[in-house]
C-alpha cells in the first residue's frame, strides 16, 4: 500500500514538472552586460530558484558541450563559456555565450548572448539558429525540472521517513501502555490470590486461637481444683 501511494505522488511530481517545464518561456531582447548592448535570449523559470538553476547551468554546459564556464572579471554575476560548438547555432563553427542566471519573482531567469562571427543570435540575425537556441534553452528547463523532480521526491521521501519514525514511536508507547496494563492485571491477579491466602491463613488461625482459649481455659480449670 505504502509503494503504491509513493508511486502516486512521484506520478503527480511528474506532471506538475511538465507543467513548469510547460510554463518556461523563452524571449528575445536587447540588454546590456559585459560585451555592450546585443541581441539575447531569456529563459523564464517562474519556479525554480536562481541557486539551483545557478548550479546546474554551469554543469549542464559542461556535460553537454564540453565547455569551461567561468566568472566574467569585473561584473557582478556575468558568466562566459567560449569558443565551444552548439550544433544548429554555431553553423559548424564556434561561438562565445555570455550568461547570467538571476532571481526573477519567485523563481529566476537565465540570460544568454551567443556570439557568432556574424553578429549576436536573435530572430533577425538566423531565424533557424535562434530556434535552435531557444530549443537549447527549453532542453535546459526540462533538466531544471528533473532537478526539482529529485529534490521533491527526496523531500518527500524525508517526510515519508519522518512520519514512519512518529509511527514507530507512538507503536514503542503503545507496547508500553500494553505492558503497563499487563503489569497491573497481574499485579490485581496477584493481590486476588494474596487475598484467598490470607482469608485460609485467618481461618486457620482463627480455629488455632480457638483451640488455644479452650487449652487455657482447661489449665484454668485445673488451677481451681488444686
Amino acid at each position: 500500500m505504502k509503494d503504491l501511494l509513493f508511486s502516486l505522488c512521484f506520478l503527480l511530481l511528474l506532471v506538475l514538472a511538465g507543467t513548469e517545464v510547460l510554463s518556461a518561456q523563452v524571449t528575445a531582447q536587447r540588454l546590456t552586460h559585459s560585451r555592450g548592448n546585443n541581441d539575447a535570449l531569456i529563459l523564464e523559470l517562474p519556479s525554480a530558484q536562481d541557486k539551483l538553476v545557478g548550479k546546474l547551468w554551469t554543469d549542464w554546459l559542461k556535460e553537454n558541450y564540453d565547455v569551461r564556464t567561468k566568472k566574467v572579471k569585473k561584473t557582478k554575476d556575468e558568466l562566459e563559456s567560449l569558443n565551444f560548438s552548439i550544433p544548429g547555432v554555431s553553423a559548424g563553427g564556434k561561438v562565445d555565450m555570455y550568461s547570467a542566471v538571476r532571481s526573477s519573482g519567485t523563481g529566476s531567469e537565465v540570460t544568454i548572448w551567443i556570439a557568432t562571427p556574424e553578429g549576436y543570435v536573435s530572430p533577425e540575425l538566423n531565424s533557424t539558429r535562434y530556434v535552435e537556441a531557444e530549443k537549447m534553452l527549453m532542453r535546459f528547463a526540462l533538466e531544471v525540472s528533473r532537478a526539482q523532480i529529485e529534490l521533491d521526491v527526496a523531500n518527500e521521501e524525508a517526510k515519508l521517513q519522518e512520519l514512519e519514525k512518529e509511527l514507530d514511536k507512538l507503536r514503542k508507547e503503545q507496547e508500553k501502555y500494553e505492558k503497563a496494563i499487563l503489569d497491573a492485571e497481574k499485579a490485581i491477579e496477584d493481590a486476588r490470590l494474596a487475598i484467598e491466602r490470607s482469608r485460609t491463613d485467618q481461618e486457620n488461625k482463627s480455629r488455632e486461637i480457638g483451640q488455644q482459649i479452650q487449652q487455657v481455659e482447661m489449665v484454668k480449670r485445673k488451677l481451681k481444683d488444686f
